[in-house]
């Protein structure tokens, strides 16, 4: 049976999702929009260079027909020539106008007006060429005329007007589609972003239960986020980081009291790293020379504070080499630990002798400084003199495969010891491996 990995987004991605839906309702809705004031631009344009020229001009070519009726009825009464003149100018307007007509009305046809005016003509030239004209029949011809203006005219309002309802009908439409269509995305939008609310608040309040069980110290809670968007990504962090803090607990439980450094478990732990990964590392073995002496002289108290500091030294002049993989730690007493790598082995011996010695005289009264020793009775009783309290660095080069685990260096390091505490004052060795010669 297969199993179909289900798909997350990451927040960023939700919000494209959401702006993306409602983005394209939205031109949607603004390309409707546009496709549908084109449509209606096209039918007012049709109506403003062709139905409105046309009816004016069926206007015109009444009022032109009227003038022409009353100029042909006063030559009748006055035979005056000017009148033939006018009446010419008059049937020039008017074919003019008839022009304009038949090229404008593409849906009307003015034949009827054009072949009813030639009749008329035909009677008023005859009239004014001084023949005689029956009035009726003059009069009938003009009527027809402006029976066939007015039939032209009344048919072209008539289709004018079905292109303002068309165009009305469509502006109804596009605007009840483009607003369809943005409530329609702009309710997408809503519904989707509360569903990635939702999703997130119940994230959120996952975190927040879970960062007071870590803080109560529950390292082993899982907040059970699944992972694929950055609140899945917090999710993963906050189980590392609980599984680190469970680790530092460890660390911290193990780490010298007096120092804060960590002890044994953890010196253990970073050495059979570094064998596991078979990456090649000096371990640096430090001891206090003198020391029980400097104890039995000074108190505890103050010997307490001079292992502190020294601590303190060892941990500064490592951590100045930059090495981020360098460790210290505090075997216990005036033991401590030194883990970094090979190259820098040499420069943290020399550092931490020069700072160490640099530090000792302020542990010492005046005078045991200017006698360079102190009295003391050694472990057998018997009364000597003690000198200063110095630092021998015992450092092992382990390369991949001298080594099998942290017992063996450790034994290692403690062969090589014996050999620094050989020479007086602060001394350093670093060896290959136990038994051979300095590097």
């Amino acid at each position: 049976m297969s199993h179909t990995k289900k798909i997350r987004l990451t927040l960023t991605q939700k919000l494209i999702v959401s702006f993306a839906i409602n983005g394209i309702c939205l031109v949607a809705a603004l390309s409707y929009a546009i496709s549908g004031l084109s449509t209606m631009h096209s039918m007012v344009d049709e109506i403003a260079r062709n139905d409105i020229v046309a009816i004016t001009a069926a206007i015109t070519l009444k009022d032109t027909m009227l003038a022409q009726e009353r100029t042909a009825r006063k030559f009748i009464i006055l035979r005056q020539s000017d009148l033939i003149t006018l009446h010419g100018q008059q049937s020039a307007a008017f074919d003019q106008a008839l022009e304009i007509l038949a090229l404008r009305s593409r849906d009307v046809a003015p034949d009827r007006v054009t072949s009813a005016y030639k009749t008329y003509s035909l009677l008023a030239a005859q009239l004014f060429a001084g023949k005689a004209v029956e009035e009726t029949a003059f009069i009938k011809a003009a009527g027809r005329v402006e029976a066939a203006i007015e039939k032209v005219r009344g048919e072209q309002q008539q289709r004018m007007k079905q292109k303002l309802k068309i165009a009305g009908e469509r502006e109804a439409n596009t605007s009840a589609w483009a607003l369809g269509l943005s409530l329609a995305g702009i309710a997408l939008a809503i519904g989707i972003d509360a569903v990635f609310v939702y999703a997130f608040s119940s994230s959120m309040g996952k975190l927040q239960k879970a960062t007071h069980r870590i803080a109560a110290g529950d390292f082993d809670h899982d907040p059970q986020i699944p992972a694929g968007d950055e609140i899945g990504s917090l999710s993963q962090d906050f189980r590392r980081m609980a599984i680190r803090l469970k680790e530092l607990e460890q660390l911290s439980l193990d780490a010298s009291p007096l120092t804060r450094l960590p002890g044994n478990i953890a010196i253990e732990r970073s050495i059979n790293r570094r064998l596991r990964e078979r990456v090649p590392f000096a371990m640096c073995y430090l001891d206090l020379d003198n020391f029980k002496s400097y104890n039995d002289r000074y108190g505890y108290i103050k010997a307490s504070e001079l292992i502190k500091d020294a601590g303190q030294v060892i941990y500064n002049v490592v951590n100045s080499l930059k090495d981020p993989d360098a460790f210290v730690g505090h075997i216990g007493g005036d033991d401590f630990v030194v883990i970094i790598n090979n190259v820098l082995a040499k420069k943290a011996c020399q550092g931490i002798i020069r700072e160490f010695d640099a530090m000792i005289p302020a542990y010492y009264s005046e005078e045991d400084c200017v006698a360079g020793f102190i009295e003391g009775v050694d472990r057998y009783g018997v009364p000597r003199h003690f000198p200063l309290i110095t630092i021998s660095i015992a450092a092992l080069n382990c390369q991949p495969g001298s080594y099998a685990t942290a017992a063996e260096i450790a034994t290692a390091a403690a062969e090589v010891k014996d050999r620094v505490k050989e020479s007086s004052g602060s001394n350093y060795i670093i060896v290959r491996e136990a038994g051979s010669a300095a590097a």
